[in-house]
Formats: C-alpha cells, sequence, structure tokens
C-alpha cells in the first residue's frame, strides 16, 4: 500500500516520533526555504538571484551556510535584501522577507563555521521548525535531504514564480563520519554521503530518515578521481566533429561523495539564539 500521509500542516517544533519518510518529507516542507536575493540594479530595476537553501531551527531563527549569504565571489552587499520562499504546493506558498537587513542584527555571519543566523519576524505566522539531533551518526544510518537545488527561478509581473522553485528530496545512507580540516574550518565533524548534493542544496537539512530530527546541514561535495583515460568519440553516419575538434577526449571516472557538517558543530552558537532541542 502507498504511504500515508497527513496533509495537515505543522505547527511548532516538528515531531520526532517514527514515521514514513514521504510523512517527513511533507513536515519538512513547512520549514525549509530557498533563499532567494533581491539586489538593486543600476537601472532601477530589481535582480533576483537564488543563493541555496535554508531552514528554520526556532520559530523566528532561520540557519543557512555562510557561503550561501556571503560567498566570496558573490558577497552581500548594502542594500541586498532577501526573500525565502517554501513552495507548499506547487501553487501557494510562504514568503519572508529581509528588507535590506543589518549585518550582526537580522543576519549573522560565521565563517569559521560556514553558519549564516538569520532573525526572521514570524510575529504574524506560526512557524513551524525543526526538530534537532547532537548525538551520534553513524555509518549506515538511514538519512534523507530536502531543498530547493538547480532553481531555475522566473519572475512574473515582478514576482518570483512558485513553480520555478521545485521542492526535492532524496534519501540514502550515511557512508562515513569523520574530522575535516577544511580550509578555515578547522576539525569539522563531516557526514558523508553517496548521492550528489547539488548547487542550491547548500544550507539545507540532513535529518534522520526515520524521525525527521535534523542532524547536520549540507555544506557540498568532493569528487575522488577513480581513472582517467582517453576516449574517442563514436562518429555514425557520416558525422564530422566541429571545425578544429579532434575526436578524442579525456574520460574521468569519479567517485562523488556529498559532505554535510554535524550539527553539534554549531551547536553552542545557535543555541545562543535561542534554539534548543
Amino acid at each position: 500500500m502507498p504511504p500515508k500521509i497527513r496533509p495537515v500542516p505543522p505547527t511548532g517544533r516538528l515531531s520526532a516520533k517514527t514515521r514514513e519518510f514521504p510523512q517527513i518529507v511533507y513536515d519538512m516542507r513547512h520549514v525549509v526555504f530557498s533563499v532567494v536575493r533581491q539586489r538593486p540594479m543600476p537601472n532601477g530595476l530589481s535582480g533576483c538571484k537564488a543563493l541555496g537553501t535554508g531552514f528554520f531551527i526556532a520559530r523566528d531563527v532561520f540557519i543557512t551556510c555562510d557561503h550561501v549569504m556571503n560567498h566570496p565571489n558573490d558577497p552581500h552587499q548594502n542594500g541586498d535584501s532577501y526573500l525565502l520562499f517554501a513552495n507548499l504546493t506547487g501553487t501557494s506558498g510562504k514568503l519572508y522577507t529581509l528588507t535590506t537587513p543589518t549585518i550582526g542584527q537580522e543576519i549573522n555571519l560565521f565563517p569559521n563555521l560556514d553558519l549564516a543566523v538569520l532573525r526572521v519576524n514570524t510575529a504574524t505566522a506560526d512557524q513551524p521548525f525543526a526538530a534537532l539531533e547532537y548525538g551520534d551518526v553513524y555509518a549506515g544510518e538511514d538519512i534523507g535531504v530536502v531543498g530547493y537545488p538547480l532553481p531555475t527561478l522566473q519572475v512574473v509581473n515582478g514576482n518570483v514564480a512558485l513553480n520555478s522553485l521545485l521542492y526535492r528530496a532524496a534519501r540514502g545512507c550515511v557512508t562515513g563520519r569523520y574530522f575535516a580540516n577544511d580550509g578555515a574550518l578547522l576539525n569539522v565533524p563531516i557526514i558523508e554521503v553517496n548521492f550528489l548534493f547539488v548547487p542550491g542544496n547548500s544550507g539545507g537539512p540532513v535529518f534522520s530518515a526515520e524521525t525527521g530530527r535534523v542532524m547536520g546541514f549540507v555544506r557540498g561535495f568532493q569528487a575522488l578521481k577513480i581513472r582517467e583515460s582517453v576516449a574517442t568519440v563514436s562518429m555514425i553516419q557520416n558525422q564530422q566533429m566541429p571545425l578544429g575538434l579532434g575526436n578524442q577526449y579525456i574520460e574521468n571516472l569519479n567517485a562523488i561523495y556529498s559532505l554535510a557538517i554535524k550539527l553539534d558543530f554549531i551547536r553552542a552558537t545557535v543555541e545562543g539564539f535561542g534554539a534548543t532541542l
């Protein structure tokens, strides 16, 4: 029989009871948002760009990656505003707006944790939030990830079209746990999985596929080269290569491992904002 989904919007902290994965994904849909930046343009218009994913960990506290909000190649600028979008049904959604927020107040950046904490005014909404898990994570543990990867924003009459933000879910298992020294991040507890996190997933939750408790947040992925060889393009029906190109290329076979930062790495910081278990 197909899994039963209770189509009732959650309130408060999400349940951490054992339940079917589609129900967890449905509940998560109400706490996970796409992060969209609005930047004033020289022509007076406002440019929109989807930066990544994030999620609520308390009624008014939202987290994502520092590199989502303030990437070195595309940093936050004075005058930037942010939209938090949740696509709830494909035709209806939820929106919060941070208009020209101030760094250190509405937006708090912790590059040494790859963490951004946003204070969001949710006074007029009963905003649900994720249940958190700071305990051990084991190789082989069944986990899920949700978010808004590969967004292709469409703006219609000045508004972002919901159908251009597709909420996606994936499920797999933890392939490894280790501590990494990753550039500016020292002794980072990493949760590794072998399905691909793609651009736009950064900042989204990684959670138990049995209870929905969030145990980490998406950082990125690494590709480990297994084999490299010279391959030849097979020509059929007298087709020719474009002018100046040969029929040989380098073929790479890579092992892709996606990486999430374990939540206890940021525990002291987020608890300072009132996010508790």
